[in-house]
């Protein structure tokens, strides 16, 4: 009995051995468990970061790839771009020497309308000169009609006109006639209406830069000339011609350049003496 008794202790001491054991082996399975699950719950965490991670990856990606097809198209629109601005550049190039080129025949035409301007003062200053002349004139004609019993005067102002070597001057913009109308400005002639001398003053306005010589033609011979020479523009002269009833006075053209023409400025005088 005793040995049984000893043995059924020792099994109740391995019994509880074992329980012991199965407990400690329970709370470990516990804690494993617990740890386990935190161990899975990291791992979910890790998983879902890492799927963040992968997505935003994936986003960058396409953003980059958009990015990079931005590029792509801003670097052909750059090169068409560059192209064009090329292109116009040569153009702007072409049209800057095609106007230098034709800005300087101007430069050249400034150059002359700023020398005719002068020339122009000049002429305008020996017109006042000859204004005055011929004021003068007319403001003597008074005394010359009390001394002569036949009293004629007449002031012819020409038209502007081209001018050649033989043509009778008929161009005319103006005639004032004092007692009868014995110039003809149809054709250019004067008919003297009695015997006597005539004053005849002639003053010359070339519109050119040319050379114009006019002759006073009475009974078909040349009684004066006046001639303006290219550098003068302006030139005067006068006459004392004896002339019968009906006979024909005009101005004939005896020299002159090629286009050259008189200008308005020009005129005739004819008054009996």
């Amino acid at each position: 009995m005793s040995e049984q008794d000893n043995k059924i202790k020792e099994l109740n001491q391995e019994i509880e051995s074992l329980k012991e054991k199965e407990t400690k082996s329970n709370k470990t399975l516990e804690n494993l468990s617990i740890d386990m699950k935190e161990y899975e719950t990291s791992v979910h965490k890790i998983n879902k970061e890492k799927q963040d991670h992968a997505d935003k990856t994936d986003s960058i990606t396409q953003e980059m790839k958009r990015h990079s097809d931005k590029m792509s198209t801003l670097q052909e629109e750059l090169s068409k771009n560059m192209l064009n601005t090329s292109t116009q550049l040569e153009k702007h190039s072409v049209m800057y020497k095609f106007l230098q080129q034709r800005l300087m025949p101007i430069d050249k035409l400034i150059q002359i309308f700023n020398q005719n301007l002068e020339n122009r003062k000049e002429r305008i200053n020996k017109l006042g000169e000859l204004e005055n002349n011929i004021s003068k004139l007319f403001n003597n004609f008074h005394l010359i009609e009390s001394c002569v019993g036949h009293r004629y005067a007449c002031h012819v102002t020409l038209d502007l006109a081209p001018v050649s070597v033989g043509l009778i001057i008929s161009r005319i913009w103006d005639v004032r006639e004092y007692n009868g109308k014995h110039f003809n400005r149809t054709t250019g002639k004067f008919v003297s209406p009695h015997d006597g001398l005539y004053l005849i003053c002639v003053s010359l306005n070339e519109r050119e830069d040319t050379q114009i010589g006019v002759g006073v033609m009475a009974g078909g011979r040349c009684c004066k000339s006046v001639e303006v020479k290219c550098a003068a523009t302006n030139a005067a002269g006068s006459v004392v011609v004896d002339m019968k009833k009906g006979q024909e006075l005009y101005f004939k053209v005896i020299q002159a350049d090629q286009d050259a023409k008189l200008s308005c400025y020009s005129s005739f005088t004819i008054a009996s003496l």
